[in-house]
């Protein structure tokens, strides 16, 4: 049975793998932790994303999404990325740095706007299982 899980490249694992795990990337000098910084109305992949693996680190099909609330300030996309799975430590670390499909963000800005922005997704893997996830932007 596939686990889901969240894989962020060069990311740190913060959870165990129990239903999937949540990861974060380091943050820049002057970024909140959580959050993602783009340029103004420049079209940016987000580092957060999602895949599900099996046992023997094959690919199972790619969670779907839903933006269940659009950012204010911008648009969203909802795409499919290669990325590296990072697992960390626990029953599915043998499969950190495989590569799959994964659930990608593609954020774009209003032109012209600077400041904090934000949007809601659900997640849904192949198992049935139903994830909110809130992405925190900052424009520059």
């Amino acid at each position: 049975m596939p686990v889901p899980g969240l894989i962020v490249v060069g990311a740190t694992l913060l959870c165990g793998m129990l239903g999937g795990c949540v990861t974060t990337e380091g943050t820049a000098p002057g970024q909140v932790e959580g959050t993602e910084r783009v340029a103004s109305g420049k079209r940016t992949f987000l580092q957060k994303t999602f895949m599900t693996m099996d046992e023997r680190c094959r690919p199972v099909p790619r969670p779907s999404g839903v933006l269940t609330e659009p950012p204010r300030h911008g648009k969203v996309r909802l795409a499919t990325r290669k990325a590296e799975a990072e697992y960390g430590p626990g029953p599915f670390r043998h499969c950190n740095g495989k590569v799959g499909p994964s659930l990608a963000f593609e954020y774009t800005s209003k032109r012209g706007y600077r400041g904090a922005d934000s949007f809601l997704v659900r997640i849904r893997y192949d198992n049935g299982e139903i994830r909110y996830e809130r992405f925190e932007i900052t424009v520059d």
